[in-house]
This record gives structure tokens, C-alpha cells and sequence, in this order.
């Protein structure tokens, strides 16, 4: 006899233009769809764990829909479920067959939501596997909220995970979405160009170099960049830190055919300043990395391959790049990671092929979700947040 049932997801999502986070589960268990709402199971601690991240009241056990409802909107949070139909026995993630997502764009574009967080394993996995190309982000995983999971978690990890969605709410931290947005609206609402902006970046990273309590060896610095703003970051320092006087030079990483705009401009200038940079397409940087010759022996690294916005898995020579990193700071280098360490996502903290192990991550406005959990915190080393001048929208 087949246990399955074919189901189809029985309700709209919650959420207004003002949600800022989309909060999924897998799909309504047979007690939320006999209630009529979301986790309607009087065990499960979702309501109770959603309204201790947000730090406000507790609903209490007799709260309505429209109670439910008003908890989410009224602290921007939109909730919905991963899948739009599937096959499943009971309640049982583990159950499900055949699954099919529901859609994303059009709740993404009608509203400010820029992270998503998934409840349990199964939801995560479920939509970064059938979901994030659509929704153009990656979910962050959040501990199930179901009592079959209250066996093996730990009361404070719970705690600390779900504590991450009411900081994004508050505008404490951001995803690699949340981190565009706040550019934008700063170029945009707040009339400071990108440059002004790339300029400022470099400047708190000289800082921080030459800072007394940071230990950095100035006597060679080598600035390792890509062809994206995170690489005009670190031309613009290499420029600043040699007008001071201070041996920095810049490999510069990737098709220069690629460059971006502001990228491209702080090459020139770099150029003009008279700061050696040297050039590695990717077939000269596989030759280089092979011999063991793609970084000479600096005494301190400037990480600025890659930033927030990398989302696929480094492969072929741009691994062997932060390999060869790796491999200096193994041999005596320090490395810095300008905003977020190379290969690391800004907003599950996985390790995207390869990654860079930094000593020190300069990050800019605010801390990257990424750099909350492990292996991204691992990977950061000793975090500082630089204030730049670059706000999130009210």
C-alpha cells in the first residue's frame, strides 16, 4: 500500500513590501493544514523562536491567525514554505518525494526581502538545490524548530542561529543581497559615488595595517585582486599604502577584459602612482601556481580576490590562487581579507571550492552573515567592521 500522499501547498504567502526577510519551512505538516496556518503544532517552538530573535513578546498559546499574521508584518518578516507540492508520508521530511518549489521572484520583487532563512536541514538543502537560481540567493540555514529535533540541538546553538534572523531585521548584519541594497541606496539616496566609496575602504584598511595593536609586517605587501570592486579595493590600497612610502605591490587576477568599471579606473590610477602590478590571465596563473611560482614572498597578503558577491565554487586556477595563499601564510606570510575571505559566502559561511584562511577580515558597514557561522568564522580570523559611510535604507 502507498503511504504517499500527493499534496499541494494549501496557502498563499504572508508578506507586504515592507518584509525584509523570507523565512521558509518544507511544507505545511498534516496539524498546520488541520489549523489552517503555518506551524500550527502547539509543540513546535517556531512562534516562540521567531518572537525571542526579534526581541519582542511572546504570542500566547490561544493567538489567533490575524495574531500570527501581525507578529510577522509588523517586524517585516514574510513566511512561506519551500515546496509547492511533493509526495510525503505524514510529517516526515525525510518522506518526501517528487518535490516541486514554489516560485520566488515575483515576492522578492514586490517587497524588500533580501535574505532568506530556511527552518531544518531538509528545507535548506530542498531550496538551494531547486530554488536559489530562481530566487538569485542562497538560503541560511536555521536549526528546525519541530520537537523531533529538540533531542539534538543544543538549547544555546538554537538560540544563536535563530538569534541571526532578528539581527538582520535590525539592520545588524546583512546577506550578500542585503549588502547591494545598502550600496545602492547610499550611491543613490546618500550622493557618495562608488570611487568615494572604494577610496574610503582603502583608507580603513591602511589603518588597520599600520595599526599599533595589528602586527603587521610592512616591509613587503603584496596585494592579491580580481577584476571586481573587491580587486579595486585592493588597488587603491596598494596606491596608498606606496605613497606612504611602503613596498606594496598588486597582482592583479583574471581576464582584464572583465574588469569592472570602478576596478578598472583604480588600475589606472595605481598605474599612475607607480605601483608595480603584475598580470596573471588564467592560463599564465595555472603555469604560475603549478611551478609554485604565482606569489613571490611577501611578509603580509592583502586578500582582494574575491568579495561578497561570489556564489559558485571556486575551480581550476582561481583555487589554485587561494591555495597558493594558503600556502604563503603556512611558510610565514599574514594575510588580511579585504571584506570577506575569498571562497567563503557572505551568507552561509560554506566554503565555495576553496577558501582563504585569513589572520585578519576588514569588513565594511556591516558584519557579512557569513563571517556568524562556521567555516566562515573560522576562516575570518579577527573580525573588524569599518564604518564607511554606506547605510542601509530606513
Amino acid at each position: 500500500m502507498d503511504m504517499y500522499e500527493v499534496l499541494t501547498h494549501p496557502w498563499w504567502p504572508i508578506y507586504d513590501h515592507d518584509s525584509r526577510v523570507l523565512l521558509l519551512g518544507t511544507f505545511p505538516s498534516p496539524r498546520s493544514r488541520s489549523e489552517g496556518f503555518y506551524f500550527g503544532n502547539p509543540q513546535n517552538l517556531f512562534w516562540t523562536a521567531l518572537a525571542d530573535s526579534l526581541g519582542v513578546p511572546r504570542l500566547p498559546a490561544t493567538a489567533s491567525v490575524a495574531d500570527k499574521t501581525a507578529l510577522l508584518l509588523d517586524n517585516h518578516v514574510a513566511l512561506w514554505d519551500v515546496l509547492h507540492s511533493c509526495r510525503i508520508e505524514g510529517a516526515a521530511d525525510a518522506s518526501i518525494r517528487d518535490p516541486v518549489p514554489n516560485r520566488f521572484s515575483e515576492l522578492i520583487a514586490d517587497s524588500r526581502v533580501n535574505t532568506i532563512f530556511t527552518t531544518g536541514r531538509t528545507a535548506t538543502s530542498l531550496f538551494n538545490r531547486l530554488a536559489a537560481s530562481e530566487a538569485k540567493m542562497r538560503a541560511v540555514y536555521l536549526p528546525s524548530s519541530s520537537p523531533a529535533n529538540r533531542a539534538t540541538q543544543s538549547r544555546s546553538d538554537f538560540s544563536l542561529l535563530w538569534g541571526t534572523l532578528g539581527r538582520v531585521v535590525r539592520g545588524e548584519v546583512v546577506s550578500a543581497a542585503g549588502m547591494k541594497v545598502a550600496d545602492r541606496f547610499t550611491i543613490d539616496n546618500r550622493g557618495i559615488p562608488s570611487l568615494m566609496l572604494m577610496e574610503r575602504a582603502a583608507s580603513a584598511v591602511v589603518d588597520t595595517l599600520v595599526g599599533a595593536e595589528n602586527d603587521f609586517d610592512l616591509g613587503c605587501v603584496l596585494c592579491v585582486c580580481g577584476t571586481g570592486n573587491n580587486g579595486g579595493d585592493g588597488l587603491a590600497l596598494a596606491r596608498l599604502l606606496h605613497q606612504q612610502g611602503i613596498r606594496a605591490e598588486a597582482l592583479l587576477i583574471g581576464n582584464l577584459d572583465h574588469l569592472s568599471r570602478e576596478c578598472r579606473q583604480q588600475l589606472t590610477w595605481a598605474q599612475a602612482a607607480g605601483v608595480a602590478v603584475s598580470f596573471a590571465g588564467l592560463e599564465e596563473l595555472a603555469a604560475l601556481a603549478n611551478r609554485g611560482e604565482l606569489i613571490p614572498t611577501p611578509k603580509t597578503i592583502i586578500d582582494a580576490l574575491f568579495g561578497i558577491g561570489l556564489a559558485r565554487p571556486l575551480t581550476g586556477a582561481y583555487r589554485q590562487a587561494v591555495e597558493a595563499i594558503n600556502d604563503m601564510r603556512s611558510a610565514g606570510a599574514r594575510v588580511l581579507a579585504v571584506d570577506i575571505p575569498s571562497g567563503i559566502s557572505a551568507d552561509t559561511g560554506e566554503v565555495l571550492g576553496a577558501a582563504v584562511y585569513a589572520d585578519s577580515t576588514l569588513t565594511f558597514a556591516y558584519n557579512k552573515l557569513g563571517m556568524l557561522f562556521e567555516p566562515g568564522r573560522s576562516h575570518a580570523g579577527k573580525l573588524v567592521v569599518a564604518d564607511i559611510g554606506v547605510r542601509l535604507p530606513d
